[in-house]
């Protein structure tokens, strides 16, 4: 009997997989679903106003979603923990009347009604006293059917894991469009020509909604700058190019103009730095979407190269917004504003604030979610006490439902009169030093994110060259087995003494803390420390964080 084709064989995966089935049908769906995206065009007056009134419903939209997506399923995680703590839907509406939302879930979290990153994705048992499950991500998807607007399939950066592939939602998008009205008039952006320097992957990266959202409100997308990026296969590839094109088409013709994808190799910035020159010439402002590392490193070749960036702001987001990334882009002539957001979804956080009181000062985005911290800290440190933020979504169009969902991230949370026009509005909830705990500790080493962002953007280049960018460290392991600490440095930094900065990152790791100092004293006397001089490792965006942890060393 002859053998099944290597399409039958793949049948039953691509019927399993929601994922898969979403990606071959996005193609056919999703011109229709793009029409009715662009041509449904808000006003930023109407906008601004439809944002006033959901930010005075949050707690019965929660509510809502509670009595549809959890008490009505007994098998959702949220209600496992909900009736844990012996909180029933009546319950959850009185508390949500006295107190409101964020008081509600802070009173929640307090009774372990809450999710870890690896108890959000499943890797880990959620465990609360006598109750133990693991959750299946798929129960947390919004239910698709034969007549459901066509979503994107997209996927993470992998900053910390590997990439993961998740179902984004043009509705949610539309909810955030709100926000992004009110925080584009704010700075000034409307009237600027936009671009963006983002990768054209699979689906459509985070980058790519700013300009998407912008379309909406009946701005065009002049450029899409596209940083090349490796796919994992000729399936990829193709939904790739065909979603992107679609996209175009489907933003010229029935919205106001979107650019196709052009590559541009990181040694072809100049190419974006003379579009920026031909548009200030002719007295136009530009706005370029793009993570942090990438902005900084475009400014940083027009610096070398004698350019100006002026008239140009840069909305930068995926990492930190550091002081050497923010003044190598001042020293060109531009400006940033701050964007965060985190997977799945993309779900933006905060918007960058006009009158900051700190350098990475944004609002959060409260119509669409509800930002807490833990009431219990993580870790301790010399100084302060990391606690995990928490997020609740308050759309069912959101990729994922998520009640006290902790993403790995901290911050400083709080209320500010800044007199911006985010916080006129009604966007009143501040957010600033954003930084990750997931890896504050590794080999030994209790080095918080934001520590090597400083040692690693500004105390080593101050001290040997390079700038933001040029640094960064890799944990590997040797073919023997042996865990080395390995400093990359981007040859472009110039010549450098690598004897003396070997010991120079010796002697700033052993500070901080007793147990820093013995990992570091063991690390010199094996030999553990080392340098290697070669680009540091970016994600497909574009970040180059200040730690990465590796396989095997070449």
């Amino acid at each position: 009997m002859a053998q099944p084709g290597p399409v039958l064989n793949v049948l039953p995966y691509i019927l399993r997989d929601e994922h898969v089935r979403q990606m071959l049908l996005l193609p056919f769906k999703l011109p229709f679903t793009l029409r009715r995206f662009f041509g449904d065009r808000i006003s930023v007056s109407d906008a601004k106003d439809q944002l006033r009134h959901e930010l005075q419903n949050r707690e019965q939209r929660f509510l809502a979603l509670a009595r549809t997506r959890v008490y009505s399923d007994p098998q959702s995680p949220y209600a496992l923990l909900l009736r844990h703590a012996g909180c029933e839907l009546a319950d959850l509406d009185a508390a949500l009347r006295q107190d409101g939302l964020e008081a509600t879930l802070e009173g929640l979290a307090r009774e372990g009604v809450y999710l870890t990153p690896t108890e959000f994705k499943g890797k880990h048992d959620v465990v609360r006293n006598t109750l133990r499950f693991r959750v299946n991500a798929d129960d947390l998807s919004p239910r698709y059917g034969p007549d459901t607007p066509a979503t994107f399939v997209t996927q993470s950066s992998g900053s910390t894991d590997r990439p993961v592939r998740f179902i984004s939602s043009l509705s949610w998008h539309a909810s955030e469009t709100l926000a992004f009205a009110a925080f584009a008039e704010a700075h000034g952006l409307l009237n600027h020509l936009q671009a963006a320097y983002e990768p054209a992957l699979a689906g459509i990266p985070g980058g790519i909604h700013f300009p998407i959202m912008l379309a909406r409100l009946g701005v065009p997308f002049e450029r899409w700058f596209a940083r090349p990026v490796p796919v994992n296969n000729w399936l990829e590839a193709a939904y790739s190019r065909i979603t992107a094109h679609e996209l175009a088409l489907a933003g010229s013709w029935f919205g106001p103009g979107f650019a196709r994808p052009e590559v541009v190799g990181t040694d072809e910035l100049l190419h974006i730095i003379q579009w920026v020159e031909a548009c200030s010439h002719d007295g136009h402002s530009t706005c370029i979407r793009t993570v942090a590392s990438n902005a900084s490193r475009i400014a940083r070749v027009a610096i070398a190269a004698g350019r100006s960036l002026a008239g140009c702001t840069f909305v930068a987001s995926g990492e930190p917004v550091t002081v050497a990334k923010r003044r190598v882009v001042e020293q060109a002539g531009a400006k940033m504003t701050v964007v965060w957001g985190y997977e799945p979804g993309p779900v933006h956080v905060g918007l960058g604030c006009t009158n900051p009181a700190h350098g990475d000062e944004m609002h959060v985005l409260r119509h669409t979610l509800a930002v807490i911290e833990h009431p219990e800290p993580i870790v301790e440190t010399s100084s302060d006490a990391i606690r995990p933020l928490l997020f609740t979504t308050l759309y069912p169009t959101a990729a994922k439902l998520q009640i006290n969902v902790s993403n790995g991230d901290h911050a400083v949370l709080s209320e500010r009169a800044c007199g911006c026009a985010l916080h006129e509005i009604g966007l009143t909830q501040h957010v600033h030093d954003v930084g990750s705990f997931e890896k504050l500790t590794t080999e030994g080493l209790a080095y918080s994110y934001d520590d090597l962002f400083e040692l690693l953007e500004t105390t080593l280049p101050d001290a040997f060259g390079g700038g933001a960018g040029d640094y960064q460290l890799v944990e590997e392991e040797s073919a023997g087995g042996q865990t080395h600490l390995t400093l990359l440095v981007d040859p472009g930094a110039g010549p450098i003494d690598e004897t003396r900065l070997l010991e120079r990152l010796g002697t700033e790791l052993a500070k901080g803390s007793r147990g820093n100092r013995f990992m570091a004293g063991v690390w010199k006397q094996t030999n553990a420390l080392r340098l290697r001089r070669e680009a540091p490792m970016a994600s497909a965006r574009g970040k180059v964080l200040p730690l990465r942890i590796a396989g095997k060393a070449r």
